[in-house]
């Protein structure tokens, strides 16, 4: 599966053969939870970032805002061989609150978000990391800010919602890497703005939740259809949320984890929910052992379970096996909002970066280890 989820983008192998067998032999004693240690820091202090894995199985990091709250142009590469940062190429532009997502030539597209002054931008660029340059191309059709990106079955890029830097955004359009250009498609039935998206097993797209019109919490979920370039409705969720997570489990369901659900996102939420794709609804699922919101993408491990991180200090571990949530040894330093979160191809996952709670942004990362 490949994704990205505004500060986030995750790639991992499908090897899920452990947690598929687990289903036929009955009840197992519970799996290590793994360690969650610190890690060296980046070059700059970055939240409202991206991290995107490279075609060298490095990481690219992008953009955000430092510690004094001005917007970056600034990037950085990550080596997980030697565990160290090194400075990369600016982007044409400052960005934070982008969207980031890798290619199928091995680039990577980086668009919208807002530049200095809290200005929200149409602007994409592509950056290329055999040159190690970017490339300007063509402007979305609307300016966009905490957009969600879906790499499609076809190679396209879809981007959903928004908002353009006042209000949230019901239009979507796609990236053609052949064109170099923009196209809208179907409209949501909902403006949208802190939602998730994910890629269902059968190339279809999930959008669930988020903010809408009048700092509305939404508990609406459409699905869009590549072969249309519609959406249309599915069932709601159990619970209205924002800036939740996703995760797609090996049987083709998709955990809905944690987020906002008052209109001053205030108040975390500890609840889960599945997406079953079979019948387009939603089911409760059990509660996180910490209440989170402001999550990066949530990372699938190599048994089927996942690492929930962010929104407090702690990581926890969630098993679709027995529907529960257990911590994971060690912490962050203190609670992080807004973090950016790759999964690695050995399992093991990376966290950089975040806000704490008054808003500061920090240079730290930290390594998970199952």
């Amino acid at each position: 599966m490949i994704r990205s989820r505004g500060a986030t983008f995750a790639l991992f192998p499908v090897l899920m053969v452990s947690w598929a067998t687990s289903q036929n032999v009955g009840k197992r004693p519970s799996l290590p939870t793994g360690h969650l240690t610190p890690g060296h820091d980046m070059t700059s202090a970055r939240g409202g970032h991206t991290a995107t894995i490279l075609p060298n199985f490095k990481v690219f990091i992008a953009g955000g805002k430092n510690e004094r709250g001005s917007v970056l142009a600034s990037t950085e590469v990550y080596d997980p061989t030697t565990e160290t940062f090194s400075p990369g190429t600016k982007m044409s532009v400052p960005r934070e609150g982008h969207a980031a997502a890798s290619l199928a030539d091995g680039k990577i597209l980086i668009a919208g978000g807002a530049t200095r002054g809290g200005i929200p931008l149409s602007s994409c660029e592509v950056y290329d990391y055999e040159t190690e340059k970017f490339t300007t191309r063509g402007s979305m059709h609307a300016r966009r800010v905490r957009p969600t990106a879906i790499v499609l079955r076809d190679g396209r890029v879809l981007l959903i919602g928004g908002q353009d830097g006042s209000q949230p955004l019901d239009s979507a359009e796609t990236y053609d890497l052949l064109t170099g250009k923009w196209k809208l498609v179907g409209k949501m039935s909902f403006a949208r703005v802190g939602h998730t998206a994910t890629l269902l097993a059968d190339g279809r797209v999930l959008v669930v939740g988020g903010t809408g019109n009048q700092h509305s919490v939404l508990a609406s979920a459409e699905i869009f259809d590549p072969k249309s370039n519609q959406f249309s409705r599915s069932g709601d969720l159990h619970q209205a949320r924002s800036m939740q997570t996703d995760a797609l489990l090996p049987d083709g369901k998709v955990l809905i984890a944690g987020g906002a659900g008052d209109t001053k996102a205030t108040v975390p939420l500890a609840s889960t929910e599945l997406f079953d794709p079979a019948t387009n609804s939603f089911s409760v699922s059990g509660s996180m052992t910490e209440p989170r919101m402001k999550l990066p993408d949530a990372a699938l491990l190599l048994d089927g379970r996942i690492l929930l991180v962010g929104g407090e200090r702690s990581a926890e571990i969630y098993d679709p096996r027995t529907v529960t949530s257990r911590p994971v040894l060690g912490n962050l330093d203190t609670a992080r909002y807004d973090s950016a979160a790759i999964q690695l191809m050995d399992g093991s996952s990376r966290i950089f970066g975040g806000y704490d709670a008054s808003g500061v942004s920090t240079a730290k990362s930290w390594v998970y280890r199952p």
